[in-house]
């Protein structure tokens, strides 16, 4: 098979974004997992508890495979990735290939040993790590819902110490935009390499989202001012920001920015998509549907061969023809209008 009729190339330089597991010690409100008129208890009609081991990290990042890779983005839809049984061993296995990983976590989880344990791996490499605190001691759990702050200084700290690199990723509301200038100082003392504003665009049209805290109390997000952030702030549907750049200019037709990256997405449950917009969305479900092929099953690394899978429909004609046609709703929103989250670096 020609590996060039796919919109995946095994033959160029690789990158991959990789949900290690879909667990989670957060429940933000935004986030997928979470029921948000619930206490913020964990959809289980999504979560599966499930992970990708070591095993079959080696099954399918194969040594051939792996120098073609040069980045691995580690960020779950669903979940965390310290939170993976292996998340240690599997870094290590990358770092093996030099494929610069990045890792982003609330940095609630595990112990300061562990993040110690983490940086001493990453130090000396491109490898990063993006701690995702939304505000201070009093503000960062009324999003980072069941996380401490206390206890992700210390992993911050256990981490920045061995000179690995690390970011601080700031989503800033109402209720904590008051904070940032004091959120980038005390970044800057703790050793942190850049601060990023990250303008959700997890609000609809009426720049509201009401939840439920565990403890029940219902409380409301809204959005910062944009004279807090220099960012303006623009209305769309719940997605997480794959993109590391700025605002993007619109343009006219689909620029698939997986296809361009060459970057798959695989979730946790070993399921390969073209990207973490589309993955489980109505449109992919109408990609599989005309290629005959089970997404569940078949394109699903505990079952088959990433290499097989990333060549095969519906990513040789499909996907390019949905574009063409403009009948995908998400990649028109996301990779012609460019309706993305936007960071800034303070």
């Amino acid at each position: 098979m020609n590996s060039s009729a796919s919109i995946f190339n095994l033959q160029r330089p690789m990158k991959f974004h990789l949900e290690l597991t879909d667990k989670c010690n957060a429940a933000c409100p935004m986030c997928g997992r979470t029921q948000e008129g619930n206490r913020c208890l964990p959809d289980m009609s999504k979560v599966k508890n499930i992970e990708l081991d070591l095993d079959l990290i080696k099954r399918n990042f194969t040594p051939a495979i792996c120098a073609k890779i040069s980045e691995i983005d580690l960020c779950g839809g669903l979940g965390d990735p310290p939170a993976a049984r292996e998340c240690l061993e599997i870094c290590d296995y990358f770092i093996g290939f030099d494929i610069k990983i990045i890792l982003s976590s609330n940095g609630g989880l595990r112990s300061a040993a562990w993040w110690r344990n983490l940086g001493e791996r990453f130090r000396g490499t491109e490898s990063i790590v993006e701690f995702h605190i939304d505000g201070l001691k009093d503000t960062n759990h009324l999003y980072r819902v069941n996380t401490r702050f206390e206890k992700i200084m210390q992993n911050a700290e256990a981490y920045l110490g061995t000179g690995a690199i690390g970011e601080w990723h700031f989503i800033p509301f109402e209720h904590n935009q008051h904070q940032i200038e004091e959120a980038l100082e005390r970044s800057r003392e703790m050793g942190f390499s850049n601060f990023r504003v990250i303008d959700t665009i997890r609000f609809g049209k009426e720049n509201r989202f009401s939840y439920q805290m565990p403890d029940g109390t219902v409380r409301d997000l809204h959005p910062a001012d944009p004279s807090f952030t220099g960012v303006a702030s623009s209305g769309g549907e719940n997605s997480r920001d794959a993109s590391r750049s700025g605002a993007i200019e619109v343009v006219d037709s689909v620029q698939c920015k997986s296809e361009l990256q060459n970057r798959p997405y695989i979730v946790a449950t070993g399921a390969v998509s073209a990207c973490c917009w589309i993955e489980g969305s109505d449109d992919e479900r109408r990609m599989y549907s005309r290629s005959g092929v089970s997404h569940s099953t078949e394109h699903n690394i505990r079952n088959r061969p990433l290499e097989e899978i990333l060549l095969e429909e519906p990513y040789r004609t499909i996907y390019p023809q949905a574009w063409e046609a403009g009948s995908n709703p998400v990649c028109i929103r996301k990779c012609a209008k460019m309706q993305r989250s936007k960071r800034r670096a303070l």
